[in-house]
């Protein structure tokens, strides 16, 4: 059975990501009030907090696991099927839509950044046997060790300087798969200290974008964007990730069963909302609401996010149970020893009715 407190962190994660495209993918003026621009700011901040909770998610679940080809084949095969299916209706019902670089990037979307995310989480997936094997040789001193050493390398040296001396979005995925696992192992904080932590970080983004949004315009300063802590490797944006995520990991939940049925849409919901023609033609669709006020943005902001995931989620539970399920059904059928032997050779396991490993 799934917990249904980290299913839905999946959920809140995407919603808050669904935001973060409405703010920075919305047409929004240039000049308007500065109460407005603030609420449409304040509405990317979750983006970056939902990217580092899905990745601790895969930690926390799967550093003591092991990786199935089947996982790694539903994710691109979820991938494809998304982004030739867009690429098709579009070319129907808004030509216009399908400029040549994007037919270039749906026929090859997990190595043309389509999906950004998706790259990073396939690499992240792939890596992710090696990534356990450090772990479990470290010990506890290293483990602790190696939090330490990521989160001033990776996060404090790049939010202090404005210089990020690594700059991959893989290797913070790296340590976000391992610091998942490790915050398993050993909470990092109490109930108390998860809140805080959220809240700080949450209000002290807030105050920036709201103090950087009216220095521009009384001093003319530009040495950082409103957006610049919004970042998922800056301090008060990560802090915040983790109070978010052992908030919902300590939550003793019942088993819900729709919880974790609409937790199964979250990835779908991103391959949807998130593809480059379906952006280009959802979000001009509300920019209407700039001229309503802060509080109208923020209202229609949150709607929208949730809105979406409900439309995402139902069409891709559709597309598992009439397309998916029968699929791999059909692939396990014809290849599930081949898969098998292959799940053996990335983790170093012995497959059923085998020789000794390796």
């Amino acid at each position: 059975m799934r917990n249904a407190n980290i299913e839905l962190l999946r959920i809140v994660s995407m919603v808050l990501i669904v935001l973060f495209h409405f703010s920075v993918h919305g047409t929004w003026p240039e000049g308007g009030p500065l109460a407005s621009d603030t609420a449409v700011e304040m509405l990317s901040f979750g983006g970056k907090l939902g990217v580092n909770c899905f990745v601790l998610i895969t930690g926390y679940f799967m550093v003591h696991g092991h990786l199935k080809v089947q996982s790694l084949l539903r994710v691109m095969l979820q991938t494809w099927f998304y982004s030739f299916a867009i690429l098709a209706i579009s070319a129907i019902a808004q030509p216009d839509l399908v400029a040549p670089e994007r037919l270039r990037e749906a026929v090859t979307p997990i190595t043309s950044g389509e999906y950004w995310f998706i790259t990073c989480y396939l690499a992240l997936m792939v890596a992710s046997p090696f990534l356990n094997v450090l772990y479990r040789n470290l010990g506890d001193s290293g483990r602790r060790s190696l939090m330490v050493i990521g989160f001033v390398v990776l996060s404090a040296i790049p939010t202090i300087t404005t210089y990020n001396p690594i700059g991959s979005d893989l290797v913070w995925f790296f340590y976000l798969y391992l610091m998942g696992g490790w915050l398993r192992d050993r909470p990092l904080w109490k109930r108390r200290g998860n809140a805080c932590a959220l809240a700080a970080g949450m209000l002290f983004v807030w105050a920036s974008m709201a103090a950087i949004g009216w220095a521009q315009r009384a001093f003319g300063f530009d040495y950082v964007m409103p957006d610049y802590f919004i970042w998922q490797y800056m301090v008060p944006t990560f802090a915040a990730s983790l109070g978010l995520f052992n908030l919902f990991a300590e939550w003793k939940m019942p088993p819900i069963r729709w919880v974790n049925t609409a937790a199964k849409g979250a990835l779908g919901v991103y391959l949807i909302h998130d593809n480059p023609i379906m952006r280009a033609w959802l979000w001009p669709h509300l920019a209407w609401v700039y001229a309503l006020g802060p509080a109208a943005i923020l209202a229609v902001g949150v709607l929208s996010g949730v809105a979406t995931y409900a439309v995402g989620m139902a069409i891709d539970l559709a597309r598992i149970r009439l397309l998916e399920r029968p699929v791999m059904r059909w692939i396990r059928g014809h290849w599930g020893v081949l898969m098998l032997e292959a799940d053996a050779i990335l983790n170093c396991t012995q497959p059923p009715n085998s020789h000794p490993p390796c």
